[in-house]
């Protein structure tokens, strides 16, 4: 027989598949073990999963993500459990709580005796490469130490700068590198570089994206868009600040879309796209005002809610809009189990891959929990951003938070998805605010978390103010 290299073996194996008359999802399994599917993990920062069209909004264009999410999964409940930057990706990379790994805010070390999802993917038999921002190490300085950044062969990273016009990063021996033009585009171009030269092995490739993050500056060339958004419900009347961020915001979110769309025609110009895992998400979203507050550290949807679409033609069935919950936690081993990749012992996370391949009974949780943990610093305690720590429980239906000062949110999602009518004192929700107490100190105790809550310096709590 003549050899046959890894991309013609794809385009065999799914005219195989027409040929038996199975899908091919189908056919995946029995092929998983001839033929490992690669791994595409994007995720943007500080992007709320409203802000796409596929989640309903029409004020901003995600043509790309739209269609991706149409020959795909994109799920409506994915939740960040602490949505701060660096305690989501420490969940990322290693499927453990934040309380787990110590990484409970921003700029605290990734623990160097951590498995993390790119030694095993590397372990599998897998080429990998980071591209973005980490900030993982414990600072915010480049370059990052090779401990540090265990795992991963290919390497453009900068630890962590959000200057969206100036690409620094350093390669695998600490070379910097400097592109000059809008990040996303830039860091796209290393990517389908990176997939060209890995097309005939299995490789596995996070990218991270610095955008929408303020600052608030959307690339000029789609600095025409989006100048009449209207109001979220949510919204207060008057507030002029979301009215000069919105519109930079929905034109970088539209600019990371044209780089999903770069990534999955590179997959097709390669001929791997239907043996390619792509997913798509972000490890936090935006308040922008919402309900009176900025940026994230809240349990509102615009902060916890993020966007999650997996595209997966050889695997995961298409057109599916699904409505179970999955939390930030579980996507590292829910990549593994995709990729049929051993999950590492020690991973509190949840592989939801049978749930996504639509494969068997998956067990779905019945709540996701939250945390957010002040790192107690005192300077930091005094930023505009800081609030008392909380804990809290997301399910399909409600949303519940208690802080330090005492009761905080309740929220019934699916009559009033805009949270506009907090429950938290109406005596006829007295037991449903108990219920989600003692549902949330369960889950404290079942994950062994038991950090003491504390209050932040002056800041204090803001609730939403009545609105006019």
């Amino acid at each position: 027989m003549a050899n046959v290299n890894r991309r013609d073996f794809i385009k065999l194996a799914g005219s195989a598949a027409l040929a038996t008359g199975l899908q091919p999802w189908q056919q995946a399994a029995g092929a998983a073990e001839q033929n490992k599917p690669n791994v595409i993990f994007m995720f943007a920062d500080q992007m709320r999963a409203q802000a796409m069209g596929c989640a309903g909004n029409t004020c901003v264009d995600t043509p790309n993500l739209d269609r991706m999410a149409a020959e795909g999964l994109h799920l409506t409940n994915a939740i960040s459990c602490e949505p701060i930057c660096t305690p989501f990706r420490g969940q990322l990379l290693t499927g453990r709580y934040p309380h787990t790994t110590g990484i409970t805010d921003n700029d605290i070390r990734l623990p160097d005796d951590e498995m993390t999802v790119g030694e095993a993917f590397k372990n599998g038999g897998y080429r990998t490469g980071y591209i973005g921002k980490w900030h993982l190490a414990g600072y915010r300085n480049d370059p990052v130490d090779k401990k540090n950044r265990r795992g991963w062969d290919y390497w453009a990273v900068e630890n962590c700068d959000h200057n969206h016009f100036h690409f620094r990063y350093y390669d695998a021996e600490e070379k910097k590198h400097v592109m000059k033009g809008w990040e996303p585009y830039n860091q796209t171009d290393l990517a389908t570089d990176f997939i060209q030269e890995n097309r005939d092995n299995p490789f596995c490739l996070f990218m991270s994206f610095g955008p929408p993050h303020n600052p608030y500056t959307g690339p000029e060339s789609l600095r025409h868009l989006y100048h009449d958004v209207p109001d979220r419900p949510n919204l207060n009347k008057g507030e002029r600040w979301q009215y000069k961020h919105i519109t930079p915001y929905y034109q970088m979110i539209n600019s990371l879309d044209q780089c999903v769309g770069r990534i999955i025609d590179a997959l097709k110009e390669n001929g791997i796209d239907r043996n390619t895992i792509v997913c798509f998400s972000s490890d936090h979203g935006d308040m922008l005002q919402s309900q009176g507050h900025r940026r994230k550290r809240r349990p509102w949807e615009e902060s916890i809610n993020i966007p999650f679409i997996a595209r997966y033609p050889d695997g995961i069935p298409p057109g599916r809009q699904e409505d179970f919950l999955f939390a930030s936690v579980d996507i590292m081993p829910t990549l593994l189990g995709l990729a049929g990749v051993p999950i590492p012992d020690g991973v509190e996370g949840w592989n939801m891959a049978d749930a996504f391949m639509q494969r068997g009974n998956p067990e779905e949780r019945d709540a996701v929990f939250l945390f957010h943990n002040d790192s107690g610093d005192e300077e930091h305690q005094e930023h505009r951003w800081a609030v008392p720590d909380w804990r809290g429980i997301r399910t399909k239906e409600w949303v519940y938070a208690y802080h330090t000062k005492g009761e905080w949110v309740l929220y019934n999602l699916r009559d009033d998805p805009y949270e506009l009518n907090n429950l938290i004192d109406d005596p006829k929700y007295a037991e449903k605010k108990k219920e989600l107490r003692e549902r949330t100190e369960q889950m404290r105790r079942e994950l062994g978390e038991d950090i003491p809550l504390i209050d932040v310096g002056r800041t204090g709590i803001k609730l939403p103010p009545p609105r006019v």
